[in-house]
């Protein structure tokens, strides 16, 4: 609907009008609204092509700042005259490095979601038939995976097991979808501004202003192994695989910023505030693990959920003890680089100190006793990074917030 009163319609609902200063945006007919925003309040701005917008040769604009969003439409050759043309490509990685940032960028529990509301659409699409055939494909494969189970006598519940399976598929559909988004990825570097662009069916062209945000390298427990990790500004992908080495350097070549060198990391004395909440899981699960085996319960599925609960548990304590040792932070008088864990994953961030707007240091009564905190850096751009278990009196030292 929108496409059809803002594009097809445009000279009866839209009115674009673009200064030097400011953006003008005027929609509607009877009940018109105009939004304007100045030029300097832009962070980012994102134009996207679908396969039907592509086929009207029109692209839809979308133009960020810290506080508010303009959506319209531009002819596919349309340019935002205040936006320089980009130069040669300063970054082009190779296919396996965007597959291996698809890899990272993809989530489980999101690609649930996205795959859901796919097989809703094409079921009102299509017809529901084919969609019931694809869940009993699903449901077919749960059946033979609850036999193999059940030749190594590992109980699981059907229901479990079809879940399990969807949930894959839905993973696996998403890594695709990722896959293809990013395709083509190369970004390019003119007048301070950052040009990225990528995709195959969907093309996208983003434009970020670098140097009132935060650049975050994303690290999990296969970015640790493979020593490499993607890197975002504002939410976009700037480069799908960056080896360590070499991030400093990537960080000076695309953002102009710098990572301090004087690194505090947790003491070895943070051990039980950071694997204090698995470690105590892990025992409730082997206790009551223990009980089920003195009192020989023999329901199968019981003493199967109490073992891949302790695992889970165990699993998560060792990857919180790999991230204390990776995390810290380091700050000069012109940047500051906090690494901290946010559920499973380990955020790297590096900003330049102008962006913040608040640093709260907390205790709580187990700190007191060992010299700990956290240290919470709030940014003008609505986001937080929180360091956990730092030495409290070398953290202000060291610190100029």
């Amino acid at each position: 609907m929108n496409f059809l009163f803002y594009y097809i319609l445009r000279k009866f609902f839209v009115k674009l009008n673009l200064s030097s200063k400011q953006i003008s945006l005027e929609k509607g007919l009877i009940l018109k609204r105009t939004s304007v925003m100045p030029l300097s309040c832009i962070v980012r701005i994102t134009a996207r092509r679908t396969l039907l917008l592509r086929i009207f040769g029109a692209k839809e604009i979308s133009v960020f700042s810290l506080n508010g969003t303009l959506k319209f439409y531009l002819k596919k050759s349309g340019r935002l005259s205040f936006l320089p043309k980009p130069c040669q490509a300063v970054a082009k990685p190779r296919f396996r490095e965007i597959a291996f940032g698809a890899f990272i960028d993809t989530r489980a529990l999101g690609g649930v979601f996205v795959f859901a509301a796919v097989l809703r659409k094409l079921s009102v699409i299509i017809g529901g038939e084919y969609v019931s055939e694809l869940i009993a494909v699903f449901t077919k494969t749960a059946a033979e995976l609850e036999k193999a189970l059940g030749f190594f006598k590992v109980a699981v519940p059907r229901i479990a097991i079809t879940l399990a399976v969807f949930a894959l598929g839905s993973w696996v559909f998403a890594y695709i979808r990722k896959l293809l988004r990013l395709s083509g990825f190369h970004v390019s570097k003119a007048d301070g501004l950052l040009f990225i662009e990528s995709g195959v069916l969907t093309l996208y062209e983003h434009v970020l202003v670098s140097n009132s945000a935060a650049a975050v390298y994303c690290d999990t427990i296969t970015c640790l192994a493979a020593r490499r990790a993607p890197l975002y500004l504002r939410g976009v992908m700037l480069c799908p695989c960056v080896k360590r080495g070499e991030l400093e350097k990537t960080l000076k070549t695309l953002c102009g910023f710098k990572i301090p060198p004087n690194r505090l990391s947790p003491p070895s004395r943070a051990f039980l505030g950071y694997t204090a909440a698995p470690l105590t899981w892990a025992g409730i699960f082997g206790a009551l693990l223990i009980a089920a085996y003195h009192v020989d319960f023999s329901v199968m599925l019981l003493k199967t959920v109490l073992y891949s609960g302790m695992i889970i548990s165990l699993y998560t304590a060792v990857l919180y003890l790999l991230y204390m040792y990776r995390s810290s932070v380091s700050a000069d008088e012109n940047f500051t680089a906090i690494s901290s864990r946010r559920g499973l994953r380990l955020y790297t961030a590096v900003f330049p100190n102008r962006i913040v707007t608040e640093s709260t240091f907390s205790q709580s009564i187990f700190q007191r006793s060992r010299g700990l905190c956290g240290c919470r850096l709030s940014l003008i751009e609505r986001r937080s990074f929180t360091a956990r278990q730092l030495p409290k009196n070398e953290l202000l030292r060291r610190t100029p917030f």
